[in-house]
């Protein structure tokens, strides 16, 4: 059965997608190449003037190339001082102004391939029958060329089962991503409605428990956000990552957790060190554990757009 004009036209734009979306991801994979570079000449400079430095020590100094076996002794000092240069400049860069060269040389690469980091933007979302089916864009275009569907409907439908089918090839890669982001990521802005249905906002830490997508987040007691997380609706977003990625749900469920902090005190320990440094014991007696159950959740990087489901 062939497509409908309305459907054909979807399949264009789709093809049109990906073709965008590959652009950026040898974009992110030429500056992620660039920065192995950078770092491989920065490395192998360091190492190469400590051997010079070494070499103007032996020749001019310790006057031991005067001797008939001045050779060996030589070599040796050669390469121990470049081994020691190359520690040095690894060191160099795992300190804090390594850091912000590799951070300018990275902000440069960015620029270098803004366009074709940034051709895919309008793309990253693509929306039919009202909902953002950016995610499922690869799946449906399989199917349809598999013949497996006959329409951009039936695709869809069957991209979304496969999702949420355990140990499915498409749901393995999809929560896999999702874990590797949340890993990397300590800090949210939970969003929900006040009293007068004001949308509002708020920056919290939060930490995950050992089941994927279930996470806590605590509030004194007295702060007006408790009575609107306590009407159950918000949604989240995650601070983005090093690497841009971020998790965005409006797929959540949230409600006290019937814990205390000290419940939760070894994973804020764990996995946001010196959280609780300046909480007085009887601060942290008082406060409030939420538990946020993400049902789905949509995963973004430079170069995916993944939709895990959670805990349906």
């Amino acid at each position: 059965m062939a497509l409908t004009v309305e459907d054909q036209a979807l399949v264009a734009d789709m093809r049109q997608r990906e073709l965008h979306l590959k652009r950026r991801l040898r974009a992110t994979d030429a500056i992620h190449h660039e920065l192995r570079r950078f770092r491989l000449v920065f490395v192998s400079v360091v190492a190469a003037l400590f051997g010079l430095a070494q070499v103007v020590f032996y020749v001019t100094l310790t006057g031991l190339h005067a001797r008939p076996d001045w050779w060996l002794p030589g070599v040796v000092n050669f390469a121990l001082a470049v081994l020691l240069g190359a520690l040095v400049a690894h060191s160099l860069l795992r300190r804090r102004w390594g850091k912000r060269l590799l951070a300018r040389q990275e902000s440069r690469l960015r620029r270098k391939y803004s366009g074709d980091l940034h051709s895919g933007r309008r793309w990253l979302q693509f929306y039919f029958d009202d909902q953002d089916i950016s995610a499922y864009v690869p799946q449906i275009l399989y199917f349809l060329d598999e013949g497996r569907v006959e329409s951009v409907r039936d695709g869809l439908a069957l991209a979304q089962e496969s999702r949420r089918e355990k140990g499915s090839l498409f749901a393995e890669h999809a929560l896999a991503c999702f874990n590797e982001v949340a890993a990397d990521v300590n800090k949210l802005v939970v969003s929900s409605a006040a009293g007068d249905a004001r949308p509002s906002s708020r920056a919290m830490r939060f930490v995950k428990s050992d089941r994927p997508g279930v996470w806590y987040i605590t509030t004194a007691p007295e702060g007006p956000k408790v009575h609107e997380l306590d009407r159950g609706v918000a949604a989240i977003v995650t601070a983005p990552t090093e690497s841009g990625s971020i998790i965005t749900s409006n797929r959540i469920r949230i409600a006290r957790a019937g814990l205390s902090f000290a419940d939760v005190a070894g994973l804020y320990d764990e996995q946001v060190p010196r959280y609780s440094d300046g909480m007085t014991e009887e601060e942290a007696k008082r406060e409030l554990v939420y538990e946020l159950t993400l049902l789905s959740a949509k995963v973004e990087t430079w170069t995916e757009h993944e939709v895990v489901e959670l805990n349906d």
